[in-house]
């Protein structure tokens, strides 16, 4: 059951990378890793960094993936975001910004098809 969840986690990722890609976005980082844990995807929308948390789920029994980010969720977000904020070593581009959390819920369903993608923007500002 872990690796199937891991496994689901990867795809999600995947497809949200692809998604906003094809909306114009930057892909700065996937999967940068803190402490905390790690940072899902950290993309560039004009002049602002966002820090995307991709919830994905095989259906949407026991909840929707929207509702497996909580309170808790976004602060754990928020603590890395601003670590990564922190980071000397950011490219000049990155320089002068705005900051978000974003949200990515996807349901996919047999073979791995997307069911849902909903893309939930400035669920925290930074």
């Amino acid at each position: 059951m872990i690796r199937n969840t891991i496994g689901t986690g990867k795809i999600g990722e995947s497809l949200a990378e692809s998604f906003l890609r094809k909306k114009g976005y930057k892909i700065l980082q996937r999967n940068w890793r803190t402490k905390w844990g790690e940072l899902d995807l950290v993309v560039q929308d004009g002049d602002t960094v966002v820090f995307v948390e991709v919830k994905t789920k095989r259906g949407d029994w026991f909840g929707t993936p929207e509702e497996m980010v909580n309170r808790r969720k976004i602060e754990k977000v928020r603590r890395m975001a601003e670590v990564y904020l922190a980071r000397a070593d950011r490219k000049p581009e990155q320089a002068r910004f705005t900051a978000r959390v974003d949200v990515v819920a996807i349901v996919l369903g047999r073979g791995d098809q997307v069911v849902r993608m909903e893309h939930y923007e400035n669920v925290y500002d930074l």
